[in-house]
This record gives structure tokens, sequence and C-alpha cells, in this order.
């Protein structure tokens, strides 16, 4: 483990990690993947300083999980749960891959022990598949991607009302926080749900 894996990120790798990310999020989902992501930086490394977790792994991880939908979408396709839906494995599988050629560059490779690097590509390739996630780490990120869906304040969402409350019953409801793990996703979640779901009725 690095000096920096409870303190946070390093400004320059973080820089770097970022503008990786975004070359991908931007043409991803459009009006979503991006704030989302920095949505899920942020509840990822809250929840992981407040669980003593690796704040280095976990917020890579928020920084990279969403970049496999890159090319998965076109047009209005994102604004759809059922394409959505579709499209969740593949992303994993493509976000697990570019997350593994972003780790072993030479410039990057340093920053993170080889631990680090299998946990934050595991991560990536497994953390919307919510019911086989099991591990602390699995759950916070799946917690902070939860988190950062339904926080309005840092990101609108593409989902009409029909979708939206097909995605808060089923995803949210009945998935997703029934796996929350830790008090302070418990208590960002109570604190976010009222007003997110309130768009849908």
């Amino acid at each position: 483990m690095t000096a920096e894996s409870n303190l946070g990120i390093p400004q320059d790798l973080e820089i770097k990690i970022e503008e990786f990310a975004l070359s991908f999020l931007r043409q991803g989902r459009k009006e979503w993947d991006e704030p989302h992501t920095r949505a899920v930086v942020f509840y990822s490394g809250e929840i992981a300083k407040s669980e003593s977790l690796d704040v280095l792994v976990l917020k890579t991880a928020a920084q990279l999980h969403d970049i496999g939908y890159f090319g998965l979408f076109n047009g209005d396709e994102s604004k759809n749960l059922g394409q959505v839906m579709d499209r969740k494995t593949m992303h994993m599988v493509n976000g697990a891959k570019l997350a593994k050629e972003f780790l072993d560059k030479p410039e990057i490779s340093g920053y993170y022990t080889e631990d680090q690097k299998e946990e934050i590509i595991h991560l990536v390739s497994v953390h919307d598949k919510i019911e086989e996630l099991s591990t602390r780490n699995e759950l916070v990120l799946m917690e902070a991607d939860t988190l950062g869906a339904i926080d309005i304040d840092k990101v609108a969402t593409t989902f009409g009302k029909e979708d939206g409350r097909k995605y808060t019953e089923g995803e949210l409801l009945r998935r997703r926080y029934p796996k929350f793990v830790t008090e302070t996703g418990i208590q960002f979640f109570n604190k976010l749900f009222p007003t997110f779901a309130k768009q849908f009725v």
C-alpha cells in the first residue's frame, strides 16, 4: 500500500487519471457520464475515508468505472433504461481493459502496487454485477456509484417518468440499497433518495 492510500490521491496523479477518463467519458453517455463520474469519485472518497479503506484504489476505480460506455450508444439511446441495462456487461468488459491499459503506462504504474492495480481492474470489471458483489471494496464502489446517480445537485437524470419509476423501484430499492453496508453510504442515500424519487411522481 502506498503512503497516500488512506489519505487520497497525489494531485499530479489525480490530474492524469481524470484526463484519461474524460477522453472516454466525453464520448460515452451524453450529459451523464462526466458529471456522474465526478459524483461517484466524491462519494467513493467520502465513504473510503470514513471506513479507513484504500482511498487511492477506490477513487481511481470510481474515476474509471464507466469509461467502458465509450462508443456503446447512439443518439438518445442512453436515455432509455432498457438500452442502458443491455450494455451493462459490455461496459464493464471494455472498462476493465481500458483501466489495465492506463495502469500499465510507465508513468502511471509506479503510483500503485501490483495488488492495487489488480483490485482497481477487478472493481471496474464487476461494479454493476450487483447480486455478485460481496467484498468491502466492491460494495463501497457500488454505494458510491448509486449515490452518484441520485444526487440531483451533481447530475441531472436523463430518464423520463416511466423509466425513472422503474429505476427507482427496481434498481435502487430492490437491488442496490439492500446491499449497502456502510453507515456513511446509508446516511447519504437517506438524504438524497426522497428528492431524487420525487422527480418521477
